[in-house]
């Protein structure tokens, strides 16, 4: 199929409306996705804490390209396509690990942490290495937080960071330990999930542990009297509170919001999980959401963090990398232990991973149509607009 008919899905959808099923089971409109989504924005990679020390590096498999992040000799972080320059083979074969230097298992030709060739064996005189060094991707990290692009000009990312900064640093992300990390994969489409989590019209019903944390989210009552209290004690804390919102074009959001008077945390019981993260000297900052389209959401509370990272494999197939992070000085088993941290989260998460794979399956129906969003899924619709302005971009692009 032909972009002609990827114009005439965008043509014919209908704000208001959900997307048609070829956005969401058509192969071709997954390839186009790719092309104009997902190699043109930052995509969350993880945090520091996944690669605490130099040499650390983890592996990202992005579709067809595996991209290697990693942990350089004064902190910093590099990102590179994992590919040989010598004959194309994959550098790093496992998922994590460390290495003083990156060695190619097929030739033995060996990288430096910056990517750098540094020997390639029995190869002539006038070999001039400077010329194969591994292909960079570009990395950003933001107040711990690992981005990286594919593209060759991304999107201004500082905006992100300016935005984040004053969110973040109470939590001091840089020293903050990695408790636990869970991989699930789902039978659904990348975006179902994204709309999953830019609505609560379903918490009522499907999220008895989040509403009993979180106050208005079974749509029952009003946050804002609470909001409103709390506003002021969170500024007096010298936390922000200045929602950072989606427009049309941008791509990142940032909210504080209250929990339920009396609940600490995250947790069935709503009491502390884990000592407070980082500046945090109690139990009553609220709730920190992110987000950062196409891939990364994030939940934080005094005393934890937990990210998600989401990652497109086909129409009909999706990664979800969840991490629990807390305070770097927290001692398992002494300020947490790691089923009361990532109870909640699992619970929660794994109703939503089943919404999103039964939607998958009633979407490919034969009698599926779009159907209209309540009022109380505007974010929905406004993460489809933004969606839909993505890909028109692309076709302009005449990709």
């Amino acid at each position: 199929m032909s972009n002609p008919y990827i114009r005439q899905l965008i043509e014919e959808h209908k704000m208001g409306f959900s997307l048609a099923q070829p956005f969401y089971t058509n192969q071709s409109v997954f390839d186009f996705e790719w092309k104009h989504i997902w190699k043109k924005y930052w995509l969350f990679a993880g945090t520091l804490a996944d690669i605490p020390k130099p040499g650390d590096y983890f592996v990202y498999q992005l579709h067809n390209d595996s991209i290697v992040i990693i942990r350089g000799n004064k902190g910093e972080v590099f990102a590179h396509y994992n590919t040989c320059r010598h004959r194309g083979s994959l550098i790093c074969l496992e998922e994590r690990g460390n290495a003083p230097k990156l060695v190619c298992p097929y030739h033995q030709w060996v990288f430096e942490k910056d990517g750098t060739l540094f020997k390639a064996r029995l190869m002539p005189d006038d070999f001039d290495k400077a010329k194969y060094g591994l292909h960079p991707v570009q990395v950003r990290v933001a107040e711990g937080f690992i981005f990286i692009s594919l593209a060759d000009n991304p999107p201004d990312f500082s905006v992100v960071e300016r935005d984040f900064a004053p969110f973040l640093k109470p939590f001091k992300l840089n020293e903050a330990k990695l408790a636990f990390r869970k991989r699930y994969e789902l039978r659904t489409n990348w975006k179902l999930v994204a709309e999953n989590f830019r609505e609560c019209y379903h918490c009522g019903p499907a999220h008895p542990e989040y509403c009993s944390a979180v106050i208005g989210a079974n749509m029952k009552e009003s946050a804002e009297p609470v909001l409103a209290e709390k506003k002021t004690v969170w500024q007096s804390k010298g936390l922000e509170t200045e929602t950072v919102d989606f427009t049309k074009n941008s791509f990142h959001f940032a909210i504080r919001y209250p929990l339920r008077p009396g609940v600490e945390s995250y947790s069935l019981d709503g009491k502390k999980v884990a000592k407070p993260m980082g500046e945090h000297s109690d139990y009553d900052a609220g709730v920190l959401g992110m987000v950062v389209y196409p891939n990364f959401w994030m939940d934080a509370v005094s005393d934890y963090m937990w990210t998600m990272r989401l990652t497109a494999t086909s129409p009909s197939t999706t990664i979800l990398d969840l991490a629990w992070l807390v305070d770097g000085k927290a001692e398992e088993g002494i300020d947490y232990s790691i089923d009361r941290l990532i109870e909640f989260w699992k619970i929660t998460g794994e109703q939503d991973w089943q919404l999103c794979e039964n939607n998958f399956k009633g979407i490919e129906s034969s009698r599926y149509t779009p159907g209209p969003y309540a009022p109380a899924e505007l974010d929905v619709d406004r993460y489809i607009e933004w969606y839909i302005g993505r890909m028109k971009q692309g076709l302009l692009s005449n990709g």
